[in-house]
């Protein structure tokens, strides 16, 4: 959310809660002249604003507060021998890419890091060179890259989620190939 729509989610919940607050006020007569008949003051009537009146003032404030709660840490924090050791999952990503980037047959991969019940998972999406096992270079993708981030960091992963969202074109198989006889 960009802090413009920030912004205008914070004014309109305010304005969200004044207009509540009045229609509760009018239903309870109290905004009603005391000369004037009070329509909207008697019971069946008011009893509805007044209700109608808290449940937009809660929905105003669920907004108004809307992104105030904790974000789940983007690191990992292991115990060591004079304080804790924090690896952010940038380094994480960083380990797991150049990891998967070795495997034969990737173009281009990026991770994605979460946190697990026990650990971390890993999402892995890969582009691919076009006339190769995928179901193995997906198998070898997962085991490099647990063991390489596993033995680097000392941190459990749990899963690592691979999925070929693409095959590279022909272009990109010959730069490949003419690379790799260099």
């Amino acid at each position: 959310m960009s802090a413009l729509d920030r912004l205008l989610l914070v004014v309109f919940s305010l304005a969200a809660l004044a207009a509540a607050a009045g229609a509760f006020l009018l239903g309870a007569g109290a905004l009603v002249d005391a000369g004037a008949p009070a329509a909207w003051a008697q019971y069946p009537t008011g009893a509805w604003l007044m209700a109608g009146a808290v449940v937009f003032a809660l929905l105003a404030v669920r907004f108004l507060f809307y992104r105030l709660r904790r974000r789940e840490p983007d690191f990992v924090l292991l115990p060591g021998d004079f304080g804790h050791i924090r690896i952010s999952f940038d380094t994480i990503r960083e380990l797991a890419n150049r990891t998967g980037r070795s495997i034969r047959g990737v173009h281009e991969l990026d991770t994605r890091v979460r946190h697990g019940q026990s650990g971390i998972v890993l999402a892995v999406r890969v582009r691919a060179l076009p006339d190769l096992d995928l179901a193995q270079m997906g198998r070898e993708i997962q085991d490099a890259v647990k063991a390489y981030v596993e033995r680097t960091t000392a941190v459990v992963v749990e899963q690592v989620l691979v999925s070929v969202t693409e095959i590279a074109g022909a272009t990109a198989a010959k730069s490949a190939r003419g690379w790799s006889q260099v």
